[in-house]
């Protein structure tokens, strides 16, 4: 069995259970988050997200399943030695238009899980993590994009989401530091 989580798929069960909220934002919500508290508890970071459950809608439930197992997703992709991190947009089939528009709502959603960790003033940042935060505030609000070249504008879609996800990864390590693991020599 695949442990393998599909952008489609969790995007249509976000829609099925009615929950207005992006597959990507998830994801960057709870990057944000565990970027400014590692120790965020996925139980109430669900009920903040989605305050109006109905335990008996089976709809629901499966929606907060995939929303657990994206946050358990970025809780290992963030704290992942050999930086296997990677952020969840639509697969590369689909538009450009659509993947770029996942970003910049992932960007968003990692905005608002850094304030929901307490982190409100950027200033008080290091300095690399206060100036990639201003930039995913940017990328999150930049608007439309101008798709006429099509390769260029590919490259430049690669270009940036790789810029984010490096950048979540030292956001990361800047604010929670990876515990390196005692070794010992036999």
């Amino acid at each position: 069995m695949s442990n393998t989580i599909h952008y489609n798929q969790v995007a249509d069960c976000l829609d099925r259970a009615e929950i207005d909220m992006l597959a990507s934002e998830i994801h960057g919500i709870a990057c944000g988050l565990l970027a400014g508290n590692s120790s965020a508890d996925k139980i109430k970071w669900v009920q903040e997200l989605v305050p109006e459950l109905d335990s008996q809608n089976v709809l629901q439930k499966d929606a907060i399943r995939e929303m657990g197992r994206l946050f358990d997703d970025a809780q290992s992709g963030l704290q992942d030695s050999e930086f296997r991190f990677e952020l969840f947009l639509p697969e590369d089939d689909s538009s450009l238009a659509t993947r770029m528009e996942a970003l910049q709502d992932w960007c968003q959603g990692f905005v608002l899980g850094m304030t929901m960790a307490g982190v409100k003033d950027y200033s008080k940042l290091p300095e690399d993590s206060k100036d990639l935060m201003e930039d995913f505030v940017n990328i999150g609000t930049s608007g439309e994009f101008d798709y006429e070249d099509e390769q260029e504008s590919e490259i430049a879609f690669t270009d940036v989401s790789q810029y984010v996800r490096v950048g979540t990864l030292l956001i990361n390590e800047e604010l929670q530091p990876m515990r390196q693991q005692s070794v010992t020599v036999h």
